[in-house]
């Protein structure tokens, strides 16, 4: 049987591996999923695997069980991944865009077979499309042009530009760096569907109001765009860069990232039970990190370094039962506010720091010595399939357990919030029912009742803006109460069924008809078949006024 797993090897090995790992010194062959070594012959490259080898001070036995333990990881993401490869072409066209003149740049292009002119910034305004199909809207003197063009090259390149595919800023990314892009890039360029979309659960999809839409507020390329005539969201995977920060401030789940989901991710996590998580995205460059780690400190590999949110987060620390060190040299803004929110969480109920941030190898070394193992938070659980803020609420309800831990504020891309209802005025019209596409308000029909899971709320506020009642509806913006009552659903409303006075048949909350008919009494004046009408359910409302339209008539052709 061919074996999944490939080591190579240089010099002389230091202990054995597990024998389901095909240990080489040279390799001309094979069909292998995960390899230590970068190779044709190996669908995934693994750097984790000599970095730990390397640099751990576990014991022999640890080491020979978690190098295969590495190597399981990576199959575990590889089987599950829900990416695909995707191809586009590219020609040959090139502009230069430039302050400055560029001739000996043009010429050294057209030299290795590309067609390439040079542009002032001034004559650009704007850029559209992507790599292999740029347009760029310029002036020639008083006249609007449009030139079409595989890739630009532009010194100084403005934001509209940049984001892009197919534009690169010599200034920024280096001139060697942007020259070999472009020239990589032609004839054929590659490219994955990173993100997964769930429009059901998107707090932007057709709504009657903009109440969302962060996801496309933190791209940093055009790979999502609000369509706001219609409240969708338009997708190109072609521009998006794969680092997931979309994923991260959605606060509904309604993003996955393709290549480790939320199940993914639960189902690696727990290769971490008991040991410290060092999670390190790929562009870290592990080969260059020369560090002695930390017994039981064991590497997690990622891909984009800004997906990861408060569910990863939690489900990675209850399943360690430690600590994590994230590695990385750039924090995005929906990872960040749940790294704190955490942090605040951990020190309040276990006194101890729950994520580590470390920039540099000198971080890295103070974390080692800092990080507190924290058992008393491990919890397993069923979360497959499980929306993401049911599973954060399930979570955090058992880290809380019967404690009281007062009121945490959340920050600008991670909202948890409660709501104020005026049982008063509701009228159980449900319309916030509807309006609630996760579930946090619900209709209960055993007692009539309208409850409210706080934990479960994105805090968008759109049950508010849909509410037709007056004075009845408040939501309360970034608090979460840590207690139990937050991760439960309270009764917020209810109300006695109104029967029909004519069938008796019950067909709607008192208040609402009660309601009605404060509103229509004075309308309706002396005609009592109207005013009957309005207790009556839809069924007999006809029938009512029917039958008084027909005694009306028959007393007037009978006088």
């Amino acid at each position: 049987m061919e074996k999944e797993y490939l080591f190579g090897y240089s010099d002389a090995m230091e202990f054995p591996l597990d024998e389901s790992i095909e240990t080489v010194t040279k390799v001309e062959s094979g069909n292998y999923i995960v390899s230590n070594i970068e190779t044709p012959y190996a669908e995934v490259y693994a750097p984790e695997i000599n970095f730990y080898i390397n640099h751990s001070n576990d014991s022999l036995a640890d080491k020979i069980k978690n190098v295969k333990t590495l190597y399981d990881i990576r199959l575990t993401a590889y089987e599950a991944a829900e990416d695909f490869d995707y191809t586009a072409p590219v020609g040959s066209k090139l502009i230069i865009v430039s302050d400055k003149k560029e001739e000996a740049l043009v010429e050294k292009f057209e030299s290795e077979g590309f067609t390439a002119i040079a542009l002032h910034p001034s004559q650009i305004i704007d850029v559209n499309g992507h790599i292999g199909k740029l347009i760029v809207s310029g002036k020639k003197g008083n006249t609007k042009v449009k030139v079409e063009t595989d890739q630009i090259l532009w010194f100084d390149a403005p934001y509209f530009a940049i984001k892009q595919s197919g534009v690169y800023d010599p200034n920024d990314i280096g001139f060697e760096e942007a020259c070999k892009r472009v020239k990589d890039n032609c004839g054929e360029f590659n490219y994955k569907n990173f993100i997964k979309y769930d429009s059901t659960i998107c707090q932007y999809h057709e709504r009657q109001t903009e109440i969302c839409g962060k996801c496309a507020e933190v791209c940093p390329s055009v790979a999502i765009v609000k369509i706001d005539d219609k409240k969708h969201l338009g997708f190109s995977d072609i521009d998006c860069h794969g680092c997931g920060g979309c994923i991260s401030v959605c606060p509904s789940g309604a993003l996955d990232y393709t290549q480790m989901n939320r199940d993914s991710f639960s189902e690696i996590a727990s290769f971490y039970a008991d040991r410290i998580p060092l999670i390190i995205p790929r562009k870290m460059q592990l080969e260059k990190l020369d560090l002695a780690l930390r017994e039981n400190v064991l590497p997690f590999p990622i891909e984009g370094e800004k997906y990861l949110h408060e569910v990863h987060l939690l489900t990675l620390l209850q399943k360690s039962g430690n600590p994590i060190i994230f590695y990385t040299d750039f924090i995005s803004k929906g990872t960040g506010d749940a790294i704190d929110l955490l942090n605040d969480i951990f020190k309040r109920k276990y006194n101890k720091q729950a994520i580590f941030i470390c920039e540099n190898r000198e971080a890295l070394l103070s974390a080692f010595k800092e990080a507190v193992s924290i058992p008393e938070c491990k919890f397993n659980m069923v979360d497959e399939g499980m929306m993401k803020r049911e599973i954060f609420t399930y979570r955090l309800a058992h880290l809380v357990g019967e404690d009281d831990l007062g009121v945490v504020k959340t920050k600008e891309h991670i909202h948890y919030g409660n709501l104020i209802i005026n049982q008063d005025t509701c009228t159980l019209c449900l319309s916030c029912v509807g309006a609630c596409n996760v579930k946090a308000l619900t209709a209960h029909a055993e007692d009539n009742s309208l409850r409210f899971n706080p934990s479960m709320c994105t805090n968008c506020g759109y049950c508010e803006f849909v509410c037709p009642e007056k004075d009845c509806l408040e939501v309360v913006y970034d608090e979460m109460a840590l207690d139990q009552n937050y991760f439960k659903r309270n009764i917020m409303a209810t109300d006695t069924l109104f029967a029909c006075v004519e069938c008796g048949i019950e067909f709607a909350t008192t208040k609402s008809i009660e309601k009605i008919a404060a509103m229509m009494l004075p309308v309706f004046g002396s005609d009592e078949a109207k005013k009957k009408s309005l207790y009556c359910c839809a069924d007999c409302k006809p029938k009512v006024t029917m039958q008084a339209f027909m005694d009306l008539k028959n007393k007037r052709e009978n006088v």
